[in-house]
């Protein structure tokens, strides 16, 4: 299956039938305040939104395939992925069925490519619970009402009858990470009854990306205590840009209280460690780590550290403290350690 940038798959899509050609006015006027559509994929036509989260990075558990053990239990497999998070909530218009609102959307996502990793068309109240309780899709509550305690909210309107689930991944290439998709349609369902026959449509996205780094550095003091304790010390707050060797700007807060420490500690000397993760041939992380303990001694040399204090050395990948199969385990590899000589 050939790769696809999300701009296409947003085109794509947003030809298909559940594009919103014109929303009625009254449509528009129940949407949620300050909510919006996901560019990747449109609202069936005339629903409204009556949910809207978007976080900018968490984790999220999704469904991958349901299984049958020899004792013939049911258990279902996980999936948990980070990255930029989109909640999606709608309300079809009055005598919509599940069937048709959940096959536009499937037929939509196969069509621009979505690789789907499970589906369930019928008899899925067992799938449901299992995902409504292992990955608790709904735990954050948002909700629309009407001002007249009338309302449908996200936790709450997605239900088991005639529920019908797609989950599914959109490939990554040079310009967009990977991007999951998960769909799932059903009766809706609000304020302890059955409502008018509406179905409720609730969307994740999780766009992959790894997680933020550097918003935190360790004080001189804490270095200080560190060191003496153990004789090392991991750092986060230095930053390079992918397969680069320079030092980004956000570097400069940790960067300066390393240099604050060593000036306090004029007799303490100490190697600079630099760590990949295993992204890479060893030859070339070689390299790069002993390229980034360099500019990490230029750093301090240049902010009045005698450089004969100093010694760079790089090690690649072989020193994990973390598995380096998951995102987060290799950002975690990924550091430069002050370590005693």
């Amino acid at each position: 299956m050939k790769k696809q940038s999300l701009t296409f798959i947003t085109k794509l899509i947003s030809s298909l039938t559940i594009t919103v050609f014109s929303l009625s006015s009254l449509a528009q006027s129940k949407d949620l305040p300050n909510a919006q559509d996901h560019p990747l994929i449109q609202r069936f036509q005339g629903s409204w939104m009556s949910g809207y989260l978007q976080t900018d990075w968490t984790e999220a558990t999704l469904p991958q395939a349901k299984t049958i053990k020899q004792d013939g239990a049911k258990s279902v497999e996980w999936k948990v992925v980070e990255g930029k998070e989109t909640r999606l909530h709608y309300l079809s218009p009055v005598g919509k069925t599940t069937l048709e609102v959940h096959r536009n959307y499937r037929d939509a996502l196969l069509k621009a490519g979505l690789q789907v990793s499970m589906s369930c068309d019928q008899n899925c109240d067992d799938l449901f619970r299992a995902w409504r309780d292992q990955a608790k899709p709904f735990k954050r509550q948002f909700k629309w009402d009407d001002g007249h305690h009338k309302g449908f909210s996200h936790n709450g309107a997605p239900d088991n009858e005639e529920g019908r689930l797609i989950v599914g991944a959109f490939a990554a290439n040079g310009k967009h990470s990977k991007t999951y998709v998960l769909v799932y349609n059903s009766m809706a369902f609000g304020g302890g009854r059955k409502v008018d026959p509406m179905v409720s449509t609730f969307i994740q996205i999780i766009e992959e990306k790894a997680q933020p780094t550097g918003q935190v550095s360790v004080n001189a003091d804490s270095l200080n205590q560190s060191l003496d304790y153990s004789g090392h010390v991991s750092l986060y707050g230095l930053l390079f840009d992918t397969g680069k060797a320079e030092l980004k700007t956000e570097s400069q807060t940790q960067l300066a209280e390393l240099t604050k420490m060593l000036k306090s500690q004029n007799n303490l000397n100490v190697i600079i460690v630099g760590h990949t993760d295993n992204v890479g041939s060893i030859d070339s992380n070689l390299s790069l780590s002993q390229a980034r303990a360099q500019a990490i001694v230029q750093g301090l040399v240049q902010a009045g550290i005698d450089k004969r204090r100093l010694i760079a050395k790089g090690v690649a990948n072989f020193a994990p403290i973390a598995t380096n199969s998951s995102e987060e385990g290799r950002a975690l590899n990924r550091r430069v350690e002050i370590v005693v000589q």
